[in-house]
């Protein structure tokens, strides 16, 4: 026989024969095509110790395959990214037997090339000598890490979006083959995917002196082209769904597609499913309480974190209680309650665009992390639009440590580069602000383009023109602040020990319940309220351990606010409250 010639096609009898129907489980309830025979009972390692070298290429050798990789593909999987765990051998080898089970004779892959990468996973383009294309994702994350529950979530959301015939706008490639374990011949939990045809824009720009890039390196009328599609893009999935509880999707044992519990994009869980953001955020701080219980019962000093964020246990037990006390608060009037599909990423790494077209999506990807919460807690812009307190330069007079937020931009509407300190990318090479400033101001309108874009997309896909979902965007910013504190840990509500405070004290000084109404503030906190309190802690109690404590900087910005940097309350109407505010 000229093995030089022998496909794996030969593997499809062989195959159906120990697998009895050409699937294997991948353990944690789904299945996957695209997966060696586990019948063998062969560890991975021994797959690929019979490999024989040979002028042209190798063959793998096991029982019942023979695949020859030739010299070419074998140097490109030489010179390519991934993690030190992962097989790109033993990925084309799956990515064969899915086309092989699929019925394609005769699949040879002839080049492998990498597409990407991320936090959670690098991609790879398979091309086999028929034409076909495969885009293949291998999780970045090691056995202790990674999740199997939330990489099924990410597939079976894929599915969702494609099948569900609620998002004809929205293109997701088609999933086809999977594996969620590190025992298949990748080493490692992979995807196997339709290639999106187009480009993304994110790397436009890259190697400019002025450090201009994505959308920032676009002129304004394609940047206004790119945020109408994305803005279509998230209108398109902000429809209510057939599900009445938050958390993500999943599938039961009998396979139906159901809401599970909540995970983020790094793979985290939540717990849930949740009936109510009232009872997620509720469980999120037991979860603590839990933790200080398990790890904080031997302490040698007051002290859960000695430096910058300051946290003892004092704090921690005064930040809970304010949390917990602000949680009916919280709870998102009627109009924002509806369950919608939320990604959590959408950005122009994610996002495909036409070759041609700038206007025209072709493909999303990135989809781990996606969520069913209320449409209060998906109002979060672009990556691309984000703005923080410290780039271009960290602005003075900012409480930064309590308004540095994931979820909400901080807004940038004027500059002084004489304030900014000096920086150097090389010797002697000033670094010139004025662009990357007028980059962060200009990232201020498109947002409010893009706000206004969403909710005319929102009247055209789904004829929803509630005023109040109208001003999604403008109405959410304290629900997705006060959402990240508490879906964080400890040591978030440490980082935001100030917001919590001035938040809790603001609410409180206007006196009346407001449970039940809207929410807004300013942007960012730039004073402190006056307290109808005689606090009589004084320096070297828990509060004050630091210079850099809240104490201290409240003293300092109440001082500032005094000599006139602001005025602008939470309530205009309450005369009790006095702030210098960002807004």
């Amino acid at each position: 026989m000229d093995t030089c010639r022998l496909s794996i096609y030969g593997l499809l009898s062989t195959r159906k024969r120990l697998t009895k129907g050409g699937h294997k489980s991948t353990g944690d309830g789904s299945r996957g095509d695209a997966v060696l025979p586990k019948a063998t009972n062969l560890p991975r390692a021994y797959l690929y110790n019979k490999l024989v070298s040979q002028v042209r290429g190798t063959y793998h050798n096991f029982p019942g395959i023979v695949l020859y990789m030739n010299q070419e593909i074998i140097e490109q999987i030489s010179r390519l990214r991934k993690d030190e765990w992962v097989d790109l051998q033993g990925l084309i080898l799956c990515a064969t037997t899915h086309l092989s089970n699929a019925g394609l004779p005769n699949p040879s892959c002839v080049s492998i090339s990498l597409l990407g990468w991320g936090s959670c996973n690098t991609a790879y383009k398979l091309t086999f000598s028929d034409g076909i294309q495969l885009a293949a994702t291998v999780s970045a994350y090691d056995e202790e890490e990674f999740s199997p529950q939330a990489k099924r979530s990410e597939i079976e959301t894929m599915r969702f979006v494609r099948d569900s015939g609620l998002y004809p706008d929205v293109p997701v490639p088609m999933v086809h083959a999977w594996d969620t374990t590190f025992t298949n011949s990748a080493g490692a939990p992979y995807v196997l995917m339709d290639l999106i045809p187009g480009r993304t824009l994110n790397s436009l720009g890259q190697g400019s002196r002025d450090r201009l890039f994505g959308l920032e390196a676009l002129a304004p009328a394609q940047q206004l082209s790119v945020l109408k599609s994305l803005a279509k893009l998230q209108a398109s999935i902000s429809r209510p769904v057939p599900f009445n509880k938050i958390g993500s999707l999943t599938v039961d044992e009998d396979g139906k597609r159901v809401i599970g519990p909540l995970f983020n994009a790094g793979h985290q869980g939540s717990g849930g499913p949740y009936n109510s953001a009232q009872e997620l955020w509720r469980a999120q701080l037991e979860t603590e309480i839990l933790r200080a219980l398990k790890n904080w019962d031997s302490l040698k000093t007051d002290e859960i974190r000695p430096h910058n964020p300051i946290c003892s246990p004092q704090a921690f037990a005064e930040l809970y209680q304010l949390l917990s006390s602000l949680i009916p608060h919280f709870e998102p009037p009627k109009p924002y309650l509806s369950l919608v599909l939320h990604h959590p990423d959408i950005a122009l790494r994610n996002v495909f665009f036409d070759d041609t077209e700038h206007l025209k999506i072709t493909g999303v990807i990135d989809w781990g992390g996606s969520q069913i919460p209320p449409i209060m807690l998906t109002a979060c812009y672009p990556d691309d639009l984000m703005t923080d307190n410290f780039y271009p330069y960290p602005r003075p007079g900012y409480i930064t440590l309590s308004e540095d937020w994931g979820s909400v931009p901080c807004d940038w509407t004027s500059f002084d580069t004489s304030q900014a300190s000096p920086s150097f990318e090389v010797p002697n090479d000033p670094v010139d602000y004025l662009p990357r400033a007028s980059a962060m101001v200009r990232l201020f309108y498109l947002r409010t383009f893009y706000s206004g874009s969403y909710a005319e997309q929102m009247n055209m896909l789904h004829n929803d023109a509630d005023l109040a979902r109208a001003t999604l965007f403008l109405d959410a910013s304290y629900y997705l602040k006060f959402h990240e504190v508490v879906s964080g840990t400890w040591f978030t509500w440490a980082e935001h020990a100030n917001w919590i405070r001035e938040t809790y004290w603001r609410m409180r000084a206007l006196a009346k319940d407001k449970c039940g109404q809207l929410v807004i503030g300013p942007n960012v906190y730039r004073g402190p309220v006056e307290r109808p309190i005689c606090d009589l802690r004084i320096s070297g109690e828990y509060v004050s351990v630091k210079k850099d404590n809240y104490v201290d900087r409240v003293e300092e910005d109440d001082n500032a606010s005094r000599a006139g940097e602001g005025d602008t309350d939470l309530d205009d109407e309450d005369e009790g409250v006095k702030s210098g505010d960002e807004n």
